[in-house]
Order: structure tokens, then sequence, then C-alpha cells
């Protein structure tokens, strides 16, 4: 089992990440523990926890040190496509960066300063787009969660915009591509968006999660759900730039992973 640095990830992802990975370190960063850092071992950042600008400051100071003192090498990092401006087609990574809200912005700006350092100390860099991943473990308000959450207990899903399109992909699906890059071990600095490339509005996601599990909830328009400033109309990845040049694409359909993410609210739910 290989092991691997993790920090600021989504807490969801951590169970998922140690089926796989010996995982080191997964607290939030701090200044003080920088030297736990290893160059051998591949370090995957997200930018989870980074509440305010001077957050993302203070992380980028602890890498740049990190860097500096030669004791970070290889860096993944789980950015979002969120970095993008908005438009109305799938998003290419050539795509102008300019983001519309707050958690674009810092994913933006960690991407930059990554960047800065991959440059200035060689370090070799990967900084995934995510879209929209989901699976077992994550919660509400994510929407495949709340979904199926209420499809569970024939509840109401309460909606802001029901035609608003994205792009899901399984959680083993990423887990997957982070197995392969770490195996892979690529140089230099490369920049990918992760999804499945198929859209899907989010009338569709629940008219297909009740068909998948046989179950039904009821849909609520709720203004309060709105929310303009976070909320892409489209956001769709284009994936050929992954496919081409690391071989990967998503493996498990968006009704496969519907039916295996219900069966374990399921459980969790002791139903």
């Amino acid at each position: 089992m290989k092991e691997i640095l993790v920090s600021n990830v989504e807490k969801w992802l951590t169970p998922h990440l140690e089926r796989v990975f010996n995982i080191k370190y997964t607290e939030q960063l701090k200044h003080s523990n920088y030297s736990s850092f290893d160059p051998e071992i591949p370090y995957i950042i997200g930018f989870e926890y980074i509440g305010e600008f001077t957050d993302v400051g203070a992380l980028g100071d602890v890498l740049h040190l990190a860097a500096q003192s030669g004791k970070l090498k290889t860096v993944i990092f789980l950015s979002s496509y969120g970095v993008y401006a908005p438009k109305k087609s799938s998003f290419k990574e050539s795509d102008i960066v300019c983001p519309k809200n707050f958690v674009g912005t810092r994913a933006a700006i960690l991407e930059d300063i990554l960047v800065y350092l991959a440059n200035r100390y060689s370090l070799d860099l990967t900084i995934l787009r995510l879209f929209n991943p989901y699976g077992p473990y994550q919660l509400s308000p994510y929407v495949v969660p709340t979904v199926l959450e209420k499809i569970a207990c024939s509840g109401t899903v309460n909606i802001g915009d029901s035609e608003k399109v994205r792009d899901f992909f399984y959680i083993s699906d990423l887990i997957d591509l982070l197995t392969l890059l770490i195996d892979k071990n690529p140089k230099g600095i490369d920049i990918w968006n992760v999804g499945s490339g198929i859209p899907i509005s989010i009338s569709s996601l629940i008219t297909k999660a009740q068909e998948v599990t046989g179950g039904e909830c009821d849909v609520l328009f709720d203004a309060t759900k709105l929310r303009e400033e976070y909320d892409y109309d489209y956001a769709v990845a284009e994936i050929t730039k992954i496919k081409k040049e690391l071989g990967w694409e998503p493996k498990v359909s968006l009704e496969e992973g519907l039916a295996l993410t219900y069966q374990w609210i399921l459980g969790r739910s002791g139903k």
C-alpha cells in the first residue's frame, strides 16, 4: 500500500483514499508541520477548510517553506471547475480562468501559487479540475446524496433551479485516477479536467435516480436555494485531453454509481 500525504481535502473523500493508500497526514496544513513532509511521498492537497483569503496565503506560505526546504517534490492538487469563467458549452483546460465566486477564486489562487512553486523549485505538479464527484460518505447538501436521501424516505427535494446542467462522476473513478497518477508519476506541470464529460440537468438526475432506485420523491421549487453567485448554468468537462495524455476515463456509469450510493445510504439509515 503506497504512502501519501493528504491535507485540506473534503472529509468524505478520506475513507475512499484509505482503502488504497496509507495516508500519512490528513489534517489542515499548518506552519508547524511541514517538517513531516517527505520528498519521496506524493502530496495530495485540496482547498477545504480555507474560509478566508488569509487562509489561502497561509497555506501558500507553508507550501513555499516545504518546497524551499526540499521536502516537497510531487503535488496533486484537487482543484475545481469553479476556476473557469461561465460559458454554455463544455470546459476545456485552455479556457480562460476567471472565477465567478469565492470557491473558484481560492482554487485559482492556489493553482497560481503551486505553478509558481513548481517552476521555481522544479516540482512535479498535477492540477485536477474536478467537476461533480459523488459516492458513499458524501452527504447533503450535495445534490446526489440529497436526492437519494429524500427518495429513501419518500421525502421532498427542495431545488432552486432544476435545469442547471452538471457533470457527475463516481468516486472510485477519481481514486483510480489518483492511483494511476502516483504509479506513473508524470513530470513537470499538468492540468486536466476530471469528470464524465456527460451533461445532465438536475431534473433529469432526479428522474434517473428514481428509475434506478425504484423509489419516489417530490420536487419543490425553493427560491432560497438559488445561488446566482455560485451556480453555473452549465458545468460540464471536456475530457479529451486527459483521455489522450493519461489514458484515463470514467468506468462507472451514472446508473451504476447512483445504485451503489443508494445502497450505502440505505445501509447508513438502517433500511
